[in-house]
């Protein structure tokens, strides 16, 4: 037992030295290292970037109402590093993402309320090639998430204050397993110039049956709801950082992140596939890169828009809009 104990040791050893497996000093392997690529672009509707957007929305219910108010969403996440490697061929990390995100009318009189939040981890794998510099495609960097969860959750107070005072109100519970692919071309990385950068990516349920969400009867009433029929969307991102020449100083760098995401809109009453509706999420701002602050890469001050499904749990059966400001923190 204790020379397993110390070949296991020595294993270790191997993986957390930059001559492990190599006595090369640009081939290694390395536990819990921080990756610089393929992190979420600003626009990542569901990342693991920490942010938080304040701003007026406007909700429009199935029946025709529009809803006005104004919301904060709040954004916390991290990719929790596991194994990390460089090789002559390519660089890559299997990693953990995790994040939370919530609703919250914080500007409601009688409780501010926390109207949703999600939730969701995974398991991933990305990597990255580099090419010549001086061609247009420096990089092309690819992620795959063979598993990965989502559950959703009303906020207490709306599901008290629903059951009690709404005749038509219910709850779905949005709970589902799925794997994702994405692709990266020119990813910002360490790069430090003008760079355009486009990214795809396609996102499928594990378990086509069981779809995005279950139903009880003690929370739907005597409705006759159905399970989702789709099973996968699909998003485009487009970013351009802007970090030399004209609008640009040392520290303040202008970029625009969008992101094009082809969803499907929950129709819990109704049989048959769901519509698919285009969502656009657009942030147009500054990037302020800190000189002497550690762990910290950049803020991001942006202006957002969001037109689209609804992104958060339940209510990804009805339109919303978003107009307002966004602070990103990039670590």
């Amino acid at each position: 037992m204790r020379n397993y104990f110390t070949y296991f040791l020595l294993f270790i050893a191997l993986l957390t030295t930059k001559q492990g497996f190599s006595q090369k000093e640009d081939s290694y392997f390395s536990l819990f290292q921080r990756r610089t690529f393929y992190k979420p672009f600003a626009s990542e509707i569901s990342s693991t970037l920490s942010k938080i957007s304040i701003g007026g929305t406007k909700s429009t219910l199935l029946n025709g109402d529009e809803i006005n108010s104004t919301l904060i969403e709040i954004h916390m996440g991290a990719d929790m590093p596991i194994l990390y490697n460089k090789n002559k061929f390519c660089t890559w990390q299997f990693f953990m993402p995790v994040s939370v995100h919530v609703l919250w009318s914080a500007f409601e009189e009688t409780t501010a309320p926390i109207v949703n939040n999600d939730y969701r981890f995974a398991f991933a794998f990305a990597g990255i090639k580099y090419f010549n510099t001086n061609n247009f495609i420096k990089n092309i960097s690819l992620k795959i998430t063979p598993l990965a969860h989502e559950s959703t959750h009303l906020g207490d107070e709306v599901s008290i204050y629903g059951l009690q005072h709404v005749d038509s109100f219910y709850r779905v519970n949005v709970s589902y397993e799925y794997y994702e692919l994405g692709l990266t071309i020119n990813d910002p990385d360490t790069i430090k110039g003008n760079l355009l950068s486009l990214k795809f990516g396609f996102m499928g349920l594990i378990n086509h049956k069981k779809g995005y969400y279950s139903l009880f009867e003690d929370e739907i009433g005597n409705r006759t709801f159905y399970k989702s029929v789709r099973w996968a969307e699909y998003y485009f991102e487009v970013n351009y950082q802007k970090t030399t020449g004209f609008l640009t100083t040392k520290t303040w760098h202008p970029e625009i992140s969008v992101e094009f995401r082809n969803r499907v809109r929950y129709q819990y009453e109704k049989p048959g596939k769901e519509e698919r509706v285009w969502c656009i999420n657009a942030f147009i701002g500054y990037k302020f890169v800190p000189r002497h602050a550690k762990g910290i890469e950049s803020v991001g001050n942006y202006f957002r828009f969001y037109n689209g499904i609804n992104p958060y749990g339940q209510f990804r059966n009805i339109d919303y809009r978003f107009l307002g400001y966004s602070f990103v923190a990039f670590f």
